[in-house]
């Protein structure tokens, strides 16, 4: 039997809550693979999960043969499509991309070899999106994962070890706009960005009208919205490893351009564009690149190799590529690409809350920031 699971880094973001001296300790486990490797058939009976710090078992969790099956369901029917061949080479593109947007790799799991929760010799099953949130005296450092199977009705296991890191940035990071903020699909937000690999730690950015409120629930003009056109700035010193200014504005909040045009992109630029619109990836340190993504149209001021300062102005923030309204998509990353790069926790030292108590990490959707 073999076990192999992504990203092959587990990062976990720890919170003091106030008033208690436990830590809430939160990381998600993207994706798990199991291969039936014997020659023989199995049934699988259990997964056990053990939390640990310093090898000191701090919390157990199990799942029955039944959970297990409906787990793997949920996961047949997405491999399902992920493998289902487009004749149309644009479509096609997409359906490739689509997995490593999410995974990271493409062919984690084989469609023809996947089963449930009874494999034949060299059929596979899985999991994926497990989300781990709980508290703890100290921080986790591990995880093992354990699957019970039986085997001509002789109950056996195996296991794996999965290391869990806290990560610490290599530069010191200003927020990448100025002003004050409202924050949509932060990392807390278990099934919004962090469902995508290069995404997990990823935010939305936009700001209220003067009535403080925000709405994209029906078309209105970009120029409407009080965000648009607010210069984006380099959060450090860094080299512009891509970039992209080729993509047309979409015409207002929920209307986006035709399905012609996006083809004509798709063929013309690639995939990328057209989820990220015009985009910007600066590299920072080894392993962290930032993104910043749906810049307007025409207003991008760097190209690749271009080296920036912090604090720099980059672009406006616009509505182009898989965008419901104007707003800045940003995230930090160890790759320069969306697709294949893990998303990365970041601090910020220009931060204040909406009380204006100095903060370096956004720890909760729907938190108004300020820049000091």
């Amino acid at each position: 039997m073999k076990i192999s699971y992504l990203p092959k880094n587990i990062i976990a973001v720890k919170r003091q809550l106030e008033g208690q001296e436990k830590y809430e300790f939160d990381f998600l486990l993207r994706a798990v693979r199991i291969i039936n490797t014997l020659d023989e058939p199995v049934q699988l009976v259990k997964y056990i999960f053990e939390l640990k710090t310093e090898g000191k078992l701090m919390k157990k969790i199990v799942y029955s043969g039944d959970v297990i099956k409906v787990k793997a369901e949920d996961l047949q029917e997405i491999v399902e499509r992920l493998a289902l061949k487009q004749d149309d080479e644009i479509r096609e593109t997409a359906r490739q991309h689509n997995a490593l947007l999410f995974l990271g790799e493409n062919n984690f799991w084989i469609h023809e070899n996947f089963a449930l929760n009874s494999l034949e010799p060299g059929q596979e099953t899985g999991f994926r999106l497990e989300h781990f949130r709980t508290l703890v005296e100290k921080p986790l450092d591990e995880m093992i994962f354990t699957v019970v199977y039986k085997q001509k009705e002789e109950a056996k296991r195996v296991s794996i070890k999965i290391p869990i890191i806290e990560y610490k940035n290599k530069k010191e990071y200003i927020f990448p706009l100025k002003g004050s903020w409202l924050v949509f699909g932060n990392w807390d937000d278990t099934y919004n960005h962090r469902t995508m690999h290069s995404q997990e730690f990823a935010m939305d950015l936009v700001q209220l009208n003067d009535n403080l409120q925000f709405e994209q629930s029906h078309e209105k003009s970009n120029q409407e919205y009080k965000c648009y056109n607010e210069e984006i700035i380099a959060i450090a010193d860094g080299k512009v490893a891509d970039c992209f200014d080729g993509i047309p504005e979409n015409p207002s909040a929920i209307k986006m351009i035709s399905n012609e045009e996006e083809r004509e992109i798709i063929e013309k630029s690639g995939f990328v564009p057209i989820i990220s619109g015009n985009y910007a990836i600066i590299k920072h340190a080894t392993n962290e690149y930032s993104f910043y993504a749906h810049i307007k149209h025409g207003s991008l001021k760097v190209k690749k190799v271009d080296i920036v300062k912090q604090g720099q102005i980059i672009g406006k923030l616009g509505n182009s590529g898989n965008s419901t309204g104007p707003h800045l998509h940003f995230h930090l990353m160890n790759k320069p690409s969306v697709l294949t790069g893990q998303g990365l926790p970041i601090h910020f030292t220009n931060l204040k809350s909406f009380t204006g108590e100095k903060i370096s990490f956004i720890e909760n959707t729907l938190s108004i920031v300020h820049t000091e």
